[in-house]
């Protein structure tokens, strides 16, 4: 079911994070009695059990049981690592329809006694190779011959204007067509990660999320309300409609979900590692519900996939160390957002709840790392000027943007090319961090001429995504975000799970571009932040939510970086979300009718009610101790000790 507003479209879901936003807007730190010695695990009616705090370890996801599940990895012993994959395969069980088995991601991870960052992109990839001859010719396009790109539009999971989502079932997709999938890379990210850097043994991280498949879970609202409004996608997949809709009715809130062929599949991985999901019989079953599906992939492909460690993007605000994801990811939007806002003192603006001036700052400062999406892609593919959009220098030359009182109706690109060889700021050198780009052959430099909308599906509305949070006692930190890129994914079902919709679509015109890989990986929003300070742990980040994820991340740590909220105060702070490409903002419940007023005089056109359904799951560090939050909007919880 959705709601209609005027021209809007609204899920009554959004409604409900729209009320409990408006409901909490007020200044609820006066009301906390202040920090608890060692873990506070337990519900306040301030709290609602989404925030914790812990000396020794934090775990914060979209689900209790999935923090459960990482918590108990600490106390057995286990490191940050091993938390964040046994929290990720659970999570994966109990939100069906945001990850899982056929989904991918990535990961920002901080060691503390390497003394360096690293970054794991497992983002579904095409073979290029299996599409060689199943491609068709590329519908009129903008950047392929045909008119420039937009300023501003959308890249992957990201809707095209604030108050407009695409059909919940997929916008474009047809139901059963599984072309859109791109081979997941969730289970070979989780298990290289954990092979680099895990202590505890795989059966051990992955025994929570197998216990969980077979002995089941009750099922929550939101994911009652998911299963009610899925059918459409699940329709052309029998075992899924049987698992979800028993005797033809969903399954509701209450109800117990349990999974043993999900089960399995998870056994076959604890027993044999990769070789447990892409080669043998899961891998089989996979790849011929993909070949039903008219995608080309062979077993031999399947077999071959390859997560990529990359260096992570870095920045300095404030002489803050922010590491954040590496392209085709999009954490170069909040490094050049946080380098937009550097020059200003926001707290002696106000809250841009209250305060126009502080308004019209952020919002700029949003609409400008948006306009830059056109220069982002598959490096391997693109020549993509991340480390020029992230620099200060980029971010000086756009600084008549920013908080002038006057709001363009819309933010056009600039070229970074030129700045991507400026110098790591701050600590970021001691780092190695993602540099200059490498060339991609006979790609002389990234323009927006150059950017693909059709293969890159940005004009399909896309959207959800999980995320989890994770430090331990030894400063080890982990922000993972993961995603079957819509709801339910294509909807296609197999072994248990469903696969994502998060592929690069190859096109006649597009499948011999030069390049540098055989895997080609589209656009996407995710944006997994780590910050430290002199080499330690200062905030864990991350958030799904299509393209508000680089939008609300930014929001939170303006909120306690620069404000100084506490951190369940930051989170509930009502959130903009901005377009390059119009003047329209979306605003949640609680910005004064009088801001408003002053902010549509300065050309900004609010829209009252968000469509939006953004979450965000963070750590921080206060004196001695570390606070998790789970956002208000969805059902999370996070656990310490």
């Amino acid at each position: 079911m959705r709601l209609r507003f005027s021209n809007t479209v609204v899920s009554p879901l959004a409604v409900a994070a729209a009320i409990l936003v408006g409901l909490t807007i007020v200044d609820v730190s006066a009301q906390r009695n202040g920090t608890q010695p060692g873990a506070s695990n337990t519900i306040s009616p301030v709290d609602e059990g989404k925030r914790v705090e812990g000396k020794n370890g934090v775990v914060t996801s979209a689900n209790g049981l999935a923090s459960e599940a990482g918590l108990e990895m600490l106390k057995a012993g286990g490191n940050a690592v091993d938390a964040a994959v046994a929290a990720t395969f659970a999570i994966g069980v109990v939100e069906p329809q945001m990850s899982g088995l056929g989904a991918s991601g990535s990961a920002t991870i901080w060691i503390r006694s390497e003394g360096k960052p690293a970054y794991l992109d497992f983002y579904a990839a095409q073979p290029v190779d299996a599409w060689r001859g199943h491609t068709e010719p590329a519908p009129a396009q903008r950047g392929q011959g045909g008119p420039p790109r937009p300023p501003g539009a959308p890249t992957a999971e990201q809707p095209q204007t604030p108050g407009a989502e695409g059909d919940a079932e997929g916008g474009r997709e047809v139901p059963g067509d599984l072309r859109v999938v791109g081979i997941p890379g969730a289970v070979a990210g989780l298990l290289t990660m954990h092979e680099k850097y895990g202590v505890l043994k795989r059966e051990q991280v992955m025994a929570p999320a197998i216990r969980l498949a077979e002995e089941g879970f009750p099922i929550g609202q939101i994911l009652a309300d998911f299963i009610a409004s899925g059918g459409n996608k699940m329709k052309p997949f029998p075992k899924a409609m049987a698992l979800y809709f028993p005797n033809g009715k969903a399954l509701g809130p209450g109800e117990t979900l349990r999974n043993a062929e999900l089960a399995n599949s998870l056994r076959r991985i604890a027993k044999d590692g990769r070789r447990g999901f892409y080669e043998g019989p899961t891998a089989a079953a996979v790849v011929a519900t993909l070949n039903a599906g008219k995608h080309p992939v062979r077993l031999s492909d399947f077999a071959q996939f390859e997560p990529q460690w990359k260096r992570p993007l870095c920045g300095d605000y404030r002489g803050l160390t922010v590491l954040s994801a590496a392209p085709p990811q999009t954490g170069y939007q909040v490094l050049h957002a946080l380098e937009m806002l550097e020059p200003f003192d926001l707290k002696a603006l106000g809250l841009p709840t209250r305060s126009a001036a502080a308004f019209d700052v952020l919002s700029s400062a949003l609409r400008s790392g948006q306009s830059q999406s056109r220069f982002n892609g598959d490096p391997n593919w693109v020549t993509v000027p991340a480390n020029g959009i992230s620099s200060s220098a980029f971010a000086a030359s756009r600084k008549a943007l920013i908080g002038s009182r006057n709001a363009p109706k819309t933010v056009a690109a600039d070229d970074p090319n030129t700045f991507d060889r400026a110098a790591p700021a701050g600590e970021c050198g001691r780092y190695e961090p993602y540099g200059a780009a490498v060339p991609v052959p006979s790609v002389a430099d990234a323009s927006p001429s150059s950017f693909d909308d059709v293969g890159e599906r940005s004009d399909e509305v896309d959207g959800e995504t999980t995320h989890l949070s994770v430090v331990d006692k030894s400063g080890n930190a982990v922000a993972l975000t993961i995603t079957n890129s819509s709801v339910w994914g294509s909807g296609g079902f197999a072994e248990g799970f469903f696969l994502n919709n998060s592929g690069f679509r190859f096109t006649d015109q597009n499948i011999d571009a030069p390049a540098r890989s055989k895997w080609r990986i589209r656009n996407t929003t995710i944006a997994p932040t780590i910050v430290l300070k002199n080499g330690n742990v200062q905030m864990v980040i991350g958030a799904p939510g299509g393209g508000r994820i680089p939008t609300e991340i930014l929001q939170v740590m303006v909120y306690v970086l620069d404000y100084g909220l506490d951190p369940l105060d930051a989170v509930r702070m009502p959130r903009i979300f901005t377009a390059a490409a119009n003047p329209r903002v979306q605003v949640e419940h609680g910005f004064t009718p009088q801001l408003l007023g002053e902010v549509r005089a300065m050309g900004y056109e609010p829209v009252a009610e968000s469509a939006g359904y953004a979450r965000l799951y963070f750590i921080t560090r206060r004196g001695d101790s570390w606070v998790g939050i789970a956002d208000p909007r969805h059902d999370g919880q996070p656990r310490a000790y």
